[in-house]
C-alpha cells in the first residue's frame, strides 16, 4: 500500500470503506441523483429493447447484469454518478456488439452458452474492480487535469480485444457445428474476459475519465439552456411560416404546386409541416417534390433562410460558452 492509500486507508487495505457521500443528501444532490438513474434506466430499457426480438434473454441480462454491478459500483465508488452512467453506457455497446456477432457469425450457439459468453467479461471486470478498489478511488479523488494523461494508457487494452474480435473474422464459423462454435464462442470471451480482468484498472480509469467529460459537457450544455430554446423558437417560427406559404401557395395556383409521392397536387397543412422541416434542414428526401416557379423560389428562400439561421444559431451559441468558460 502507497503513502496515498495509507494516508486515505489508516487501518489498512482491508478497512471498511466509508463513503464521502452523507447520509442525508440535499435536494439540488438528490435530484441530481435522480436524473443520473432516471437516465441509466431509460438507455438501458432502450438498449434492451433494440437488441430484443430472438436473443431477448440477451437483453434481460442486459439489465440485471448491469443493475447488480451498477450496485456494486455505487457500494465501493459513492459520489462518482457519472460513472455509473457511463459504465451503463460501455455495457450498452458491449451489448450490440455481442449481438451483432451472434446473428451474424455464431448462428448455430445455444442461448445458454451466448448467455454465458455475454456475462463473462462483465463478471471478470467486478472483480477486477473489486479487487482493486483502493486504487481506483485514488483515481476518483484525482483532479481533473489529469485526465488528458491518463485518458490514452487507457485504451490500451482495447487492442488485444479488437484483435480477438478480428479474429472470429478469419475462422471460418460458417462451416463449424454448433458446438464447435459454442467452444469457440467461449474460447474468444474467455480470453477477452481474462483481458478486462488483468487490466480492470485501467478500464475503471477509462470509464471514470469518461464520466468525467459526461459531467462537464452537461455542465455546459446547462448554460446553453436559454439561448437554445431561442434559437428552437425561432426555428419553429420559420418552419411555420413557410409551411403557410407552401399551403397558400396551393390555394393561389389552380396548378397542382408539388410532386407527392407522385402525384402532383397541393400538399395539406401536416405534408406542409413536414415539407418545410426537411427543407429548412436541407435534408430533401425526394418524397415531395416543388413543380411550379414559385414553388421553387419559396423552397430557394427557405433554404438560404436554413443556412442563415444554422450559421448565426451556432455563432451565437460558441459565443455564450466561450464568455462562461
Amino acid at each position: 500500500m502507497d503513502a496515498l492509500d495509507a494516508e486515505r486507508f489508516p487501518d489498512g487495505p482491508f478497512a471498511v470503506y466509508k463513503p464521502a457521500m452523507p447520509s442525508s443528501l440535499p435536494f439540488p444532490a438528490l435530484k441530481q441523483w435522480a436524473v443520473s438513474i432516471a437516465v441509466t434506466v431509460v438507455l438501458l430499457s432502450l438498449i434492451a429493447t433494440a437488441v430484443g426480438g430472438e436473443t431477448w434473454e440477451v437483453s434481460i441480462a442486459v439489465l440485471v447484469t448491469v443493475i447488480a454491478v451498477a450496485t456494486l459500483l455505487h457500494r465501493l465508488f459513492p459520489g462518482s454518478r457519472f460513472f455509473t452512467i457511463t459504465f451503463a453506457n460501455a455495457i450498452g455497446v458491449y451489448a450490440c456488439l455481442y449481438v451483432s456477432f451472434l446473428e451474424s457469425l455464431y448462428t448455430g450457439v445455444d442461448t445458454p452458452v451466448a448467455l454465458v459468453g455475454f456475462l463473462l467479461p462483465i463478471v471478470a471486470f467486478a472483480i477486477g474492480v473489486f479487487m482493486r478498489r483502493h486504487s481506483i478511488r485514488s483515481v476518483i479523488a484525482s483532479a481533473h487535469p489529469h485526465i488528458q494523461r491518463r485518458f490514452g494508457r487507457a485504451f490500451l487494452w482495447l487492442v488485444p480485444v479488437i484483435l480477438i474480435g478480428f479474429g472470429n473474422f478469419i475462422v471460418p464459423l460458417g462451416s463449424l457445428d454448433s458446438l464447435a462454435q459454442s467452444e469457440w464462442l467461449l474460447f474468444a470471451m474467455s480470453a477477452i474476459a481474462a483481458i478486462v480482468l488483468m487490466a480492470s484498472r485501467n478500464v475503471a480509469v477509462f470509464l471514470i475519465d469518461t464520466g468525467l467529460l459526461f459531467e462537464d459537457f452537461f455542465d455546459t450544455v446547462a448554460g446553453l439552456v436559454k439561448p437554445a430554446f431561442a434559437f428552437l423558437t425561432f426555428y419553429s417560427m420559420i418552419v411555420v411560416l413557410f409551411a403557410t406559404l407552401y399551403r397558400l401557395l396551393g390555394r393561389l395556383d389552380a396548378t397542382p404546386t408539388f410532386l407527392i409521392d407522385g402525384i402532383a397536387r397541393n400538399p395539406s397543412f401536416v405534408e406542409s409541416l413536414y415539407f418545410s422541416i426537411i427543407t429548412l434542414s436541407t435534408v430533401g428526401y425526394g418524397d415531395i417534390v416543388p413543380i411550379t416557379y414559385a414553388a421553387r423560389i419559396v423552397v430557394a428562400l427557405q433554404v438560404v433562410r436554413g443556412i442563415m439561421l444554422l450559421l448565426f444559431g451556432f455563432h451565437a451559441l460558441m459565443r455564450r460558452t466561450s464568455r462562461e468558460s
